[in-house]
């Protein structure tokens, strides 16, 4: 009887201690998986034509407007369980744009006439109870 509690005590220390070892793995294929999105985000960001940036059909809107895109999956968990996340997105004029930019810039503040932008995305997922945040921001100009 006691060799078996002593086997049975030593069975679940191993198994808590292999648990507490998965369990940093877990975050780390969790990180990865939501910095892959956000390279794509950001890929997506540096690469669209200004003039859709800037269009009245933008996927980044001008702030304070936002555009969300509830149940992105952005991979699977071991076990074929989804990660989904929220994707936000908006933009916001640099305060020497024209007017006519989204800025308050004049002639003497932006003698260029540079339009300068700059573009978020904030993923948002949950890991059990607790809700967790991820951004990037490009910054585009023409």
């Amino acid at each position: 009887m006691i060799s078996l509690s002593v086997l049975t005590l030593l069975g679940l220390t191993l198994l808590k201690l292999s648990l507490s070892t998965l369990a940093p793995r877990q975050w780390l294929l969790q990180q990865v998986m939501t910095d892959a999105h956000m390279t794509l985000e950001r890929a997506t960001a540096e690469r669209i034509q200004f003039d859709r940036l800037v269009g009245a059909a933008s996927p980044w809107p001008e702030f304070p407007a936002t555009s969300v895109t509830n149940g992105v999956e952005i991979g699977r968990m071991p076990g074929g369980a989804p990660v989904t996340a929220r994707v936000t997105r908006t933009r916001v004029a640099d305060a020497t744009n024209y007017p006519i930019d989204g800025g308050a810039g004049t002639t003497l503040t932006n003698p260029a006439a540079m339009k300068v932008w700059k573009v978020q995305s904030i993923l948002t997922y949950q890991i059990g109870p607790k809700t967790y945040a991820k951004s990037r921001t490009v910054i585009r100009s023409q």
